[in-house]
């Protein structure tokens, strides 16, 4: 534990020294978020600390007025510290609503206020970075957050704190809806890590399909590599759930402790999406109404792992620890080398 929490900080300040990190190591980074309102994802953290790099709290988030709202779990924060487990707590804007966006990124002088709040914030909370999670279809705030990025980016690394920023996946060029808001090259340029968060292709609008076919994950990464993002700053989020679409409802999120009743319930058989490299369960309920769930497994984790390996990428972010099977940490961690890491 002490080695990891030194590693870590070693990184991090020689980051810090040039302010255009990372530097290329082994092993690679696990990112974790952690949601305060479900039991189990502390638990899934307490269970699975030794494997994990960085566990970011889901605890703040900026109302329009420029007020951070903070919902901070004493358990895990007592938990981390004495695991020697860093944090790097996620802040979002508020319910990722357009407006709230806004008017926290459209003014200067705005602008550097709220990058002040979140330096104090981190520096009183003794956090070694933040991870940023602004999101919302406000695409014309393209340039607005960009220089709000570049602005925390400055302030948190004169005192050696490290700044992620979360970034909807995109294989090509995108300005509008929820992808147009991101510069890849610019935010790419200034932040430590580069998180894609590799999932919600088929999302909660969208007909049956999969979270995060390999096929789109791999394009979306290679997209960012051409627009000059260090592959050594890229995150690969990871999906840790499913999506269920019931008749004509709307696709909703679906987290293993759920999925493991419903196959049980009704005796489901796994099928195979070859083309997506995904899984998904096809059956009629008791009311003779269809329903798809498209998830993640052993093996199509496996397939996207292969992709942080091939294009040498920083590592992974899971969202989000919540009663996932023992498997996919065996999985991470025979592909991500992590126990020779954790036995140096």
């Amino acid at each position: 534990m002490k080695l990891r929490i030194l590693t870590l900080f070693v990184f991090i300040f020689s980051s810090c020294a040039t302010l255009r990190p990372p530097f290329e190591y082994q092993p690679k980074v696990v990112i974790a978020w952690v949601v305060k309102a479900d039991t189990t994802s502390f638990l899934s953290l307490q269970k699975n600390s030794s494997l994990i790099s960085i566990a970011s709290p889901v605890w703040f988030s900026i109302d329009s007025a420029g007020n951070i709202i903070s919902n901070v779990d004493s358990n895990l924060l007592n938990f981390a510290i004495q695991n020697d487990i860093p944090l790097m707590p996620l802040i979002a804007n508020q319910g990722f609503r357009t407006d709230v966006a806004e008017s926290l990124l459209s003014e200067p002088r705005v602008r550097e206020r709220i990058a002040d709040s979140i330096l104090n914030l981190v520096l009183k909370g003794n956090y070694i970075g933040i991870n940023l999670d602004f999101e919302g279809p406000f695409p014309g705030l393209r340039d607005g957050y960009t220089k709000f990025v570049e602005l925390v980016c400055a302030k948190l690394h004169n005192y050696g704190k490290i700044v992620s920023v979360d970034v909807v996946s995109k294989p090509q060029e995108k300005l509008t809806d929820w992808a147009g808001v991101y510069d890849y090259a610019e935010l790419g340029e200034v932040v430590d890590y580069f998180v894609i968060m590799g999932y919600d292709y088929a999302g909660r609008l969208d007909p049956p399909g999969p979270v995060a076919p390999k096929w789109w994950v791999e394009e979306t990464i290679k997209f960012a590599i051409s627009n000059g993002v260090k592959p050594q700053k890229i995150i690969l989020g990871i999906p840790f759930y499913g999506r269920w679409w019931r008749g004509n409802e709307q696709g909703r999120g679906i987290y293993y402790p759920q999925l493991k009743e419903l196959i049980t319930r009704y005796n489901l058989k796994k099928k195979w999406d070859g083309e997506a490299k995904s899984p998904y369960f096809k059956f009629k309920d008791e009311n003779n109404v269809e329903n798809i769930i498209y998830f993640e497994d052993e093996k199509s984790l496996s397939e996207k792992l292969d992709l942080v390996i091939k294009y040498n990428l920083a590592g992974i972010a899971i969202w989000r620890l919540d009663g996932e099977p023992d498997e996919f940490w065996k999985v991470i961690e025979i592909k991500l080398k992590l126990k020779g890491f954790l036995s140096n």
